[in-house]
């Protein structure tokens, strides 16, 4: 690493290192940097008047906060201490091995924003880093130069020969990108105390809350979590107490929160250090002097992984190849339009949500906003800040989710969440006096079984439809696709429109078979409450690991069987009479057919039912009609493929608060 090229000596003792704020690759690079050099004192472009309360902020990492100063009839100043931020680092390293730090931008009104198209910070691994700061150097120092920046790099000029004066060694100072050829230049001439505000009436701090993360960081949280774990120098695999950290903590299943009997469960805090962990040890590269630094690119890969183990567990969809192949490629071409190499958590986000759907999405964002030490309750007062307010240009998207809902709102990046509730609770209700279901869902499930009836009929119809050319009788009607076809004969040719043999009774419906007997260990027979609704048998997802709210518990249907008129369903999972059934499908569907009253019966499933069960139907006077899953609307199934279990009647009341 050449220490002349990244930050080059302005004038004997002072080194200024340009730097592009709040990204996490620079905050690496700053670190090499540091260790590397060994400063007497750091220098960091940040007002003067905020220097003791910005030190205060940095002493609070890894948990973040804000720092605001303000004044009547002023504008106020806002900066987030977070750790990828290059200036922060700086600041924690001189607090750390006690060397001295100066705070060198004056405090004057800069209403500018710099929208320099700059290169993505990531390729400054790939290309070099002295080869990348001298393109920075040269894109960022050629932009307009205002009044007010003229002022203020004067100001800068000025303080760096002040800081010069105080310490003892070389003065290491870290400048935005945009000013910091003009600053060293400046430094070679004469220079003057700033006309700028020495104090301002009112600066304080306030803990950054959780939510507000994403709306004020340019990168990921989680990245900002992983650099957390990886700025000691140590790669996971040679720090042996971050290793074994790790290798318990990824005995857990990640993406979700996981709910067991009693109450007990993973805390979303427990959760972030799990993913934080993960991130570490699988999102990182070697960097000068073989220091591990955190890789974006590899993040992406990390947060796809636990997103789409989330997404499983909580909708039973696994993720394939080529939705993995698309996510990636998809998430690289909007970064790309955007002037950016790697993606981040906006790409991310509405690349699941293209290839999978809204709960995706949610998963993924979820997964890259893990950050474990940020909490609503701190030592401090908890601010909530949108990336509105500041006018850093957030983008906004609108998560529908299937399942969770707290209440019809938008939802953004920046997001804000119902306040946590505590789930350790929610199980108490079940006290085994009763369960019940949710009506809505009541409603969907039969209307879906009416249909597949009605389609079951409408496809033995057509086995026995004929067609012939139009003579003395028009039957039922023209056949356009046949009279198209023939066009070329010059006939009319018409249909008789063929009859079922019967009416469609039982329904089955599989989504997954569980060969295993693992993935769906929850049994249930369940009666119609009214003469509407149909008795069931069920295969599920255990509904004590998902707790959705008090007394609520959400499962995912294995298969489901539905026969009407209600009452007369006995337990089929240990009825004797479907011993011979091979697997939980094959019991649902011989009970489907013992109890159907109805000559026709209709399976759904990925495959056709054994021969010797529909031999054995066929005995019995029914027929099986089997319908592929596969012809059916995926977004219908999954519709349907969710089932909520409530403790009473009463939870039907609030029920709707949680469940979409």
């Amino acid at each position: 690493m050449n220490i002349d090229a990244l930050a080059p000596e302005a004038i004997p003792g002072i080194r200024i290192m340009p730097i592009l704020h709040e990204r996490v690759d620079f905050a690496s690079l700053v670190r090499c940097v540091l260790e590397e050099l060994q400063p007497a004192a750091v220098a960091v472009e940040l007002p003067t008047t905020v220097a003791e309360a910005a030190r205060t902020a940095v002493r609070r990492l890894p948990e973040m906060s804000v720092v605001f100063s303000e004044d009547e009839n002023e504008p106020a100043l806002i900066w987030v201490a977070s750790p990828g931020d290059p200036l922060v680092e700086a600041l924690r390293w001189a607090d750390e091995t006690g060397r001295s730090s100066f705070f060198v931008d004056p405090d004057i009104d800069y209403p500018h924003r710099h929208q320099e198209s700059l290169p993505d910070p990531w390729v400054l691994w790939s290309v070099g880093a002295e080869a990348y700061l001298e393109t920075v150097r040269t894109v960022a120092g050629g932009g307009a130069v205002t009044d007010e920046d003229r002022l203020r790099e004067r100001g800068m000029a000025y303080h760096l020969h002040q800081a010069r004066l105080s310490c003892h060694g070389a003065l290491l100072a870290l400048v935005g990108a945009a000013h910091a050829e003009r600053v060293a230049r400046l430094l070679n001439g004469p220079t003057a105390p700033p006309f700028a505000r020495q104090h301002r009436k009112r600066v304080g701090i306030r803990n950054l809350h959780p939510d507000s993360l994403s709306a004020v960081l340019p990168d990921a949280p989680l990245i900002h979590a992983a650099y957390e774990y990886l700025r000691a120098g140590r790669a996971p695999e040679e720090d042996a107490e971050l290793e074994d950290a790790v290798s318990q903590r990824l005995e857990l299943e990640y993406g979700r929160l996981r709910l067991i009997h009693g109450g007990g469960g993973e805390s979303r805090r427990e959760r972030a250090h799990n993913l934080a962990l993960y991130a570490a040890k699988h999102a990182y590269r070697g960097g000068p002097g073989g220091r591990p630094v955190p890789d974006r690119q590899a993040l992406g890969h990390v947060v796809w992984r636990v997103a789409t183990r989330s997404w499983r567990e909580q909708t039973r969809e696994k993720a394939a190849a080529w939705q993995r192949r698309l996510f990636f490629d998809f998430a690289r071409r909007h970064a790309r339009v955007q002037g950016q190499i790697v993606p981040g958590l906006y790409e991310w986000v509405t690349a699941a949500r293209g290839v999978g759907d809204d709960n995706l999405a949610w998963e993924t964002f979820d997964a890259a906003v893990a950050y474990p030490w940020q909490s609503e309750k701190a030592d401090l007062p908890t601010a909530r800040v949108d990336g509105e307010m500041l006018d850093l240009g957030s983008r906004r998207i609108r998560f529908r989710r299937r399942f969770f809902r707290t209440k019809r709102r938008l939802v953004s990046i920046p997001v804000r969440r119902r306040a946590p509730e505590d789930p350790s609770e929610w199980l108490n209700a079940f006290d085994g006096q009763g369960i019940c279901s949710h009506p809505p869902e009541d409603i969907v499930i039969e209307d879906y079984g009416r249909f597949l009836q009605h389609k079951a009929v409408s496809i033995l119809a057509s086995e026995t439809a004929r067609s012939e050319p139009f003579s003395t009788s028009m039957l039922d009607g023209i056949d356009l696709r046949e009279t198209l076809m023939r066009w070329h004969e010059g006939r009319i040719w018409v249909q008789e429109k063929g009859r079922a043999p019967g009416a469609a009774g039982s329904v089955v419906v599989i989504f997954e078979e569980d060969h295993e007997d693992t993935s769906y260990p929850y049994l249930m027979t369940w009666l119609g409450e009214h003469e509407q609704e149909s008795d069931m048998a069920l295969y599920a997802t255990d509904p004590a690991g998902q707790i959705v709210g008090p007394g609520i518990m959400r499962a995912t249907y294995g298969g489901f069987m539905l026969t009407y008129p209600p009452g007369r369903l006995s337990d089929v999972w240990h009825d004797p009479d479907y011993r011979e059934a091979r697997s939980k499908a094959e019991t649902l569907l011989m009970a489907a057919v013992d109890y159907s009253i109805d000559k026709i019966v209709v399976y759904t499933a990925p495959q056709p039912p054994a021969s010797r069960i529909s031999d054995w139907a066929a005995h019995q006077g029914k027929r099986i009609v089997f319908i592929p899953l596969g012809s059916l609307s995926p977004v219908t199934l999954k519709k349907v493929r969710v089932l909520h279990i409530l403790a009473g009647y009463d939870k039907r009341e609030i029920a709707r608060d949680y469940i979409w």
